[in-house]
């Protein structure tokens, strides 16, 4: 029960914006302007004010960041044969064979894994996150426009990933608070005052918007497809991930939020990606929303296994 409870106002807020795009409160004219707000400043801030701040041992984190990328790795090489399974083969491009791969890798850790981590265990779980945050969403970056070159683009000109990877602000944010961490002096009071101010609106913000871009969802087409890829991304890799972290008697609070990181719902890019590069945006859309869906009571059975 305390569980739930410390995870239900997140699902109550992505509610609450859910709602409130439906009746008009956060029109399309709002949501993307405060989309952007709160990933290019308000996460980032929070991010750097906590890894910069944190004990070095809490925020380096090496080996639970490498057992993560094995994990998705792992996943992603699954996917293709189940994508298959699922959806058949086709020759030439496979749009949905690709998002659905995609999918199946690509989690929200900016926007709701970061909230669950931070109302679930506390400022010490998001001084955490720092260095495993940063390879979990390198590695998805990677491997999903890897995902999406092969299988659905016919123009390469369409798929570098390098320009998206190396100006996301969560991976800047995470690698400079890592190095001031490291080498830096301690941040001055007004700094810090600035940060937590910024840093205050990122998950409250993110969450609302969350709810708006659901509002748009529609859940349908092929079912069983559907529901193979949504557990593969909210069990199976947080699960896996779990099992290669236990032989290895790492801390309990990092073996946490990496769980809970690759337990994030499939991230909304996902649909702009395919969009882009030549994958199914249904298939992505789909995913996303029943991925968040189901997200409060998976997020629940990870939390329960964990610290339960």
């Amino acid at each position: 029960m305390t569980i739930a409870l410390s995870i239900l106002p997140i699902f109550f807020i992505i509610a609450i914006g859910l709602a409130g795009a439906r009746r008009g409160f956060f029109p399309p004219g709002f949501v993307e302007p405060a989309n952007r707000l709160a990933y290019w400043l308000a996460i980032p801030a929070l991010i750097f004010k906590a890894v910069a701040t944190a004990p070095l041992h809490e925020a380096f984190q090496p080996l639970p960041a490498l057992m993560a990328v094995a994990a998705i790795v792992l996943i992603w090489l699954l996917a293709h044969p189940a994508s298959r399974l699922f959806l058949g083969r086709a020759e030439g491009p496979e749009p949905a064979r690709a998002s659905w791969v995609h999918c199946s890798i690509h989690g929200n850790q900016a926007f709701l894994g970061l909230a669950v981590i931070f109302y679930a265990l506390g400022q010490q779980g998001l001084n955490t996150v720092g260095l495993i945050a940063a390879v979990i969403i390198i590695s998805q970056n990677l491997l999903a426009v890897l995902t999406l070159a092969k299988l659905a683009c016919s123009l390469e000109e369409r798929c570098s990933p390098w320009r998206a990877l190396f100006i996301n602000p969560i991976i800047i944010s995470s690698a400079t608070g890592l190095a001031w961490s490291l080498a830096g002096p301690p941040l001055p009071d007004f700094v810090v005052r600035t940060l937590n101010i910024l840093g205050g609106m990122g998950l409250p913000l993110a969450l609302l918007i969350i709810g708006a871009k659901l509002s748009e969802g529609k859940v349908g087409g092929r079912p069983l497809s559907l529901l193979a890829v949504t557990l593969m991304k909210l069990m199976a890799l947080p699960g896996l991930g779990l099992a290669l972290m236990l032989p290895w008697h790492l801390p309990q609070l990092a073996v946490a939020v990496t769980v809970i990181l690759l337990a994030s719902p499939t991230a909304t890019i996902t649909v702009i990606m395919a969009g882009q590069m030549g994958g199914d945006a249904k298939v992505s859309s789909e995913t996303v929303t029943l991925t968040h869906a189901l997200s409060v009571l998976t997020y629940g059975f990870w939390l329960w296994v964990l610290v339960g």
